[in-house]
């Protein structure tokens, strides 16, 4: 499968005017979404033989599929303010931007999770005076990120058998993107939102068995 570079939008939303970026005062961070995937299970089905053996190919079928999470990677700017996420909204599409065929495009999930702000305070102080803070640059992780609706993981499965032809481990399934925006507040209240746009789900064949019938 084709791999994609990740997909990331910066938020540009100084608060500090044209002057350059005031520490604590301004909001710059960059945000990833990687590893989220489906592993699929197929089975490729025969016609049998007279005598017993594999005929002809009839259809394939996905036999069972495994969802993995994904990680959360955040990219904060020295001075930036903090952000505490709210809610996450989720659309799902193919790899043209097309929602993705029969599930609920759209995914909302309440969030609570916290990225520190771009800077240090004396001592390990979590808050100081302007006058204190240092600009540091820091990365947030979350892993384990499950934001893949049941829906979206099994057409995602699906995408890899069209049943026109036989399916072997090295065969490349549709790719599927999630469009990912996280709603909340900055360090000062403001309402913010932190957007990862065409966040890839890998989707591939794991094992291929067979059958006959």
């Amino acid at each position: 499968m084709r791999k994609l570079g990740l997909f990331v939008l910066p938020l540009l939303l100084a608060a500090c005017g044209g002057t350059g970026l005031n520490i604590g005062q301004g909001f710059e961070m960059t945000a990833a979404l990687t590893g989220t995937q489906v592993a699929v299970d197929v089975v490729n089905v025969y016609a049998k033989n007279a005598d017993g053996s594999p005929g002809a190919y009839l259809s394939s079928r996905v036999d069972k599929y495994t969802p993995t999470a994904g990680t959360l990677k955040v990219e904060v700017r020295g001075g930036s303010l903090g952000f505490t996420a709210q809610k996450v909204t989720v659309k799902y599409t193919d790899a043209s931007g097309n929602p993705l065929a029969d599930t609920a495009s759209t995914f909302n999930n309440s969030v609570a999770f916290t990225v520190p702000g771009g800077y240090t305070c004396p001592g390990g102080a979590t808050t100081c005076a302007a006058t204190d803070k240092t600009l540091t640059a820091t990365t947030f992780s979350l892993p384990d990120l499950y934001w893949l609706s049941e829906q979206a993981a099994l057409m995602a499965a699906r995408g890899c058998v069209d049943g026109s032809s036989v399916i072997g481990t090295g065969y490349v399934c549709p790719e599927v993107r999630m469009n990912v925006t996280f709603t909340g507040k900055d360090s000062l209240g403001a309402e913010r939102t932190l957007i990862i746009p065409q966040a890839q789900v890998r989707v591939y064949v794991n094992s291929v068995s067979d059958e006959v019938r």
